[in-house]
């Protein structure tokens, strides 16, 4: 698995047909040996007061068997449950069951903490969203929704037409 961090979003490519973490393949959906045993669900909150006229901004985060797994500055991390929506009111706003997944939430974690390490969140390029993403495909080969992500994108759109 390769993450290339582009100018919109991340961009997730397998390389390999056979993953070190034994379930990722190119096929369309996840493979493995009988039926999915994880849930996976993404939580979402909305960040600031909403403006007319302007995209809303979001905090998301993916639930697998009920435990969180957030990228932050520190990293990913992890909880029992939606702990890093709490500073959000009522966060999180939103829970939706996304699927079932052969890869368990370690093995996701054990593929994508190299490439969310310490240090290098960007609140504009490289931010919770970007994890969600990420993590979302390797799990159910199923992408972000582009309405979770479009006012970072539309302020990095602006912000490289100013340099």
């Amino acid at each position: 698995l390769k993450l290339f961090f582009g100018f919109r979003r991340p961009t997730v490519r397998i390389v390999v047909a056979s993953w070190q973490m034994g379930n990722c393949s190119n096929s369309d959906a996840p493979s493995g040996n009988g039926v999915p045993q994880h849930e996976v669900k993404l939580a979402i909150s909305p960040i600031g007061v909403k403006i007319p006229s302007l995209p809303e901004a979001y905090h998301t985060s993916v639930v697998v068997d009920d435990k969180e797994y957030c990228f932050t500055s520190n990293g990913v991390v992890c909880s029992r449950s939606c702990k890093s929506h709490a500073r959000f009111q009522n966060g999180p706003a939103k829970v939706i069951h996304m699927g079932m997944s052969h890869i368990s939430g370690e093995e996701m974690l054990a593929g994508l903490k190299r490439h969310f390490a310490p240090g290098t969140y960007d609140l504009l390029k490289k931010n919770c969203n970007s994890f969600v993403d990420c993590a979302l495909f390797c799990l159910l080969r199923r992408r972000l929704d582009g309405r979770y992500r479009i006012l970072e994108q539309m302020l990095e759109c602006i912000g490289d037409s100013m340099v």
